[in-house]
């Protein structure tokens, strides 16, 4: 396991910044994609009212309790070590230490090098939002606008947390470094939000990605003229 941890390790180190470079190249499919999905939710608001009422609970819940340093805040710490576990489980490293408190903030220890993807998951990762989606598809229709509900307010969450971690003296971005995170992190959070959004409002995913090569393409094409 340690063998193949650490040769995922170094695919991962070869293909860091052609990643980033391919966010950055389709960015502006991705822009438009995000817009597409939110101009359906705008013309046709009735199937995501449950979402949007539960991402705005959750917002104002955020700005009155969760913000503050409290239980709020030790979920915000939870959440974030607990993303960094399951990426390191993801690239075969065995977790050996696990820490969050709200006072001494939080840790995970594994074994072996470790790479970018497990230091940067927690910033473009929405962990609630994915268990959301997965019971989501469960749940009978009676119990749908519940769970969208929920969906909703893990989405918003998930903005939120992330908007206030993200800052340049955040440890995992500086050692990953700060010029990779702020290009790898846009697009990859505008993918993100759009295929959470699209999913919520009934638009599927291929059709989602299927607004994002146009853009990028016909960008390219006026370049070169």
């Amino acid at each position: 396991m340690e063998a193949l941890a650490s040769a995922l390790d170094r695919i991962l180190a070869v293909i860091k910044w052609p990643v980033a470079i391919t966010g950055v190249v389709f960015l502006p499919g991705l822009f438009t994609a995000l817009v597409e999905v939110v101009r359906v939710i705008v013309r046709e608001p009735e199937p995501c009212l449950a979402f949007l009422a539960g991402a705005g609970a959750c917002a104002a819940a955020w700005y009155v309790l969760l913000r503050k340093r409290s239980l709020g805040g030790f979920i915000v710490v939870l959440e974030h070590e607990f993303t960094h576990a399951i990426f390191a489980w993801l690239t075969f490293h065995r977790v050996v230490g696990f820490r969050a408190s709200l006072r001494r903030g939080g840790h995970v220890r594994f074994l072996g090098r470790g790479n970018w993807l497990i230091s940067i998951a927690p910033y473009f990762v929405p962990t609630l939002s994915i268990v959301a989606i997965a019971v989501l598809q469960w749940l009978p229709d009676r119990l749908w606008a519940y769970g969208s509900a929920a969906l909703g307010a893990t989405f918003a969450y998930h903005l939120l947390s992330t908007w206030s971690e993200t800052h340049r003296h955040q440890s995992d971005l500086r050692e990953v470094g700060l010029v990779f995170s702020v290009v790898f992190l846009i697009a990859a959070n505008a993918l993100v939000y759009g295929l959470i959004l699209g999913f919520a409002c009934g638009v599927r995913p291929m059709e989602y990605l299927g607004h994002v090569p146009g853009p990028t393409l016909e960008l390219i094409r006026r370049l070169r003229l």
